[in-house]
């Protein structure tokens, strides 16, 4: 690669040590993806868009079919972005590569924004694990149900990152110990998972016996048949999404739990033989990922489609709904409290559900498989399906740290952030401070989930945090895979020299076209989340929480711009040549 100059990096080596082989690369994107999204897809954007079965394409929800192109993006994307890490393999991943390609100032305020979204992501996911506790446990233990007010999970949100952080310290061999055994143990489980959503599609009966052991009360016997009564008097078939709008709703909803599909390049400092292997790696995790969201999504929902089934007449027209569509809407649709008798201070206080004297918890693919083993009286298969689920959510945290902390170190050994952050422990070899503040800055995650809680004693505090929330994160990291994709495309063009030297060998026009398709991808995944940024991008001025999200959203931008400037200046004012700093690849 390309060689260092004396007095334009911080020291002659990084201090990171190649460890992390094909294997552990691949499982750090599977544990990085595969953990919140795709247990909650197929029923949380089916809820707001509700079809009715009979207008289902092959009989498969909207969200299927998102995942369907989701995957198309993710497998071209991901093998392009894969090339150009390994054409220049270093710590920082698509920072390098940016920063090396396209323009040093592109590259660092792309850096910046992924850090803010994978440290940010880390803290809420830190949050999740506890909401997870709460949803999966009180099935698998129902009638007693489990719940952590938001207080709780902030505290335990903040303990838990720094727990990850911690452990971090230790290196990257032995976190990825640590990771494998947070994937093996949840992979293992998780065929009981397809096994329920197969028995409930073959056997409708064991999913009403378990609806009714998992959500019953004193007060109330709970059925699919109520369930489904409530989401039609509540205003479900009222709704009917057409398939378009449908899956273009569904579309963010994939794209995001797809996101972090490439992750390991950002690790690509300490991988074995990255220049050769890294777009393998990629592709490989890939593939995974895709079958099984295609598997999960559709086997969880036709395991409910024919489940108190019924027929109602819209504008004339008979549709078939049943406890997918219902579940789904009474879990994330616009739900009209009112018309089920309840009256305005329950719905205030966020107590429906009790008010009827329901045991309910959100829709969740993997809640479905508790259910359903509950309804087959294996209570013990439910309790390790929760066990699992939560155990997916948490297994993401490692992941987004170690993203996150290597972009954030990359950009300090380029002393474009204070060269302290680069130091590398030489025991253990782990940047030790990018690791510390990148727990700092999940802090805030932490706090934007804990507080968007609604009807808590926190939740008056959300609006001031809603920029390290979910839609921030999430525009923030499409902006940076969009300039990542656009330097793959720009290689051979711009720096030849590196291309000519990359040891997975490509014409220009293949590595050009692939590049475009895949800056295409990544900018469409942009677009959509840009789209749904109403409160961000384009605050509604009528309303104070919109405009504090929105500056919040924007000061986090800006202060990017602001560190960039002070260290260009910083940095021109010591003598150290910017120009062929950024033109150099840095030292291993």
């Amino acid at each position: 690669m390309g060689e260092s100059k004396p007095g334009l990096f911080a020291r002659e080596a990084t201090g990171l040590v190649r460890e992390v082989g094909f294997t552990l690369g691949v499982i750090v994107i599977l544990t990085h993806v595969i953990g919140l999204g795709w247990q909650k897809r197929a029923f949380q954007f089916t809820g707001p868009r509700p079809i009715p079965t009979d207008l289902l394409p092959l009989g498969l929800p909207a969200m299927f079919w998102a995942f369907v192109f989701g995957g198309l993006v993710v497998l071209i994307t991901g093998y392009v972005v894969g090339y150009v890490t390994a054409a220049m393999p270093r710590s920082g991943g698509g920072y390098v590569t940016i920063s090396r390609v396209i323009h040093p100032f592109v590259g660092y305020n792309g850096g910046w924004l992924m850090f803010l979204a994978e440290a940010f992501s880390y803290g809420l996911i830190g949050a999740a694990v506890f909401e997870a506790i709460g949803i999966f446990y009180s099935i698998a233990l129902a009638p007693t149900a489990v719940g952590f007010d938001a207080t709780t999970i902030l505290i335990g949100g903040i303990i838990v990152v720094w727990i990850f952080a911690i452990l971090a310290l230790f290196g990257v061999k032995l976190y990825g110990r640590l990771l494998e055994a947070m994937f093996i143990i949840p992979a293992i489980i998780t065929i009981a998972f397809f096994a329920m959503w197969i028995a409930g599609a073959v056997d409708p009966g064991v999913v009403a016996t378990g609806v009714q052991e998992a959500m019953s009360t004193s007060t109330r016997t709970v059925t699919p048949d109520y369930l489904v009564g409530l989401a039609v008097n509540s205003g479900m078939t009222t709704n009917i999404a057409g398939f378009f709008d449908a899956f273009s709703y569904a579309l963010p909803g994939a794209f995001w739990a797809y996101m972090g599909w490439y992750a390991t390049t950002f690790i690509a400092g300490e991988v074995k033989e990255a220049n050769k292997k890294l777009p393998l790696v990629v592709v490989t995790a890939g593939v995974i990922i895709i079958l099984v969201y295609l598997a999960a999504s559709s086997l969880s929902a036709i395991s409910t489609l024919n489940v108190a089934t019924r027929t109602v007449v819209t504008n004339g027209v008979p549709h078939q709904w049943g406890l997918f569509q219902s579940y789904s809407w009474l879990s994330y649709g616009n739900v009209n409290w009112a018309a089920l008798g309840v009256p305005a201070d329950v719905i205030t206080a966020g107590t429906q559900w009790q008010f009827l004297g329901v045991n309910f918890q959100q829709a969740w693919s993997t809640g479905i498989a508790s259910i359903i083993a509950r309804g087959m009286n294996m209570g013990w298969l439910s309790w390790l399906i929760a066990l699992a689920a939560v155990i997916w959510v948490a297994n993401d945290i490692p992941p987004f740290l170690l993203v996150a902390s290597r972009t954030f170190f990359a950009m300090s050994f380029d002393r474009m952030l204070p060269e302290s952050f680069a130091y590398v422990s030489e025991r253990w070899h782990a940047p030790v401070w990018s690791i510390i503040v990148t727990a700092v800055a999940a802090t805030l995650g932490v706090i934007a989930e804990a507080t968007s809680i609604p009807a808590t004693n926190i939740s008056f505090v959300g609006p001031y945090f809603a920029f390290a929330g979910v839609v921030g994160t999430d525009i923030f990291d499409a902006a940076f895979l969009t300039l990542f994709a656009l330097s793959a495309m720009l290689l051979p063009l711009e720096r030849k020299e590196i291309f000519e030297r990359a040891a997975v060998k490509h014409s220009v026009g293949t590595v050009v076209v692939l590049g475009a398709l895949a800056t295409l991808g990544s900018a469409i995944s942009l677009w959509i989340f840009i789209g749904q940024s109403t409160g961000f991008i384009f605050p509604d001025v009528t309303s104070a929480s919109s405009l504090l999200a929105s500056v919040g959203f924007f000061s986090c931008i800006g202060f990017g711009i602001l560190l960039y400037i002070y260290h260009m200046y910083r940095n021109t004012t010591k003598g150290v040549d910017m120009r062929t700093l950024y033109i150099s690849i840095p030292p291993e």
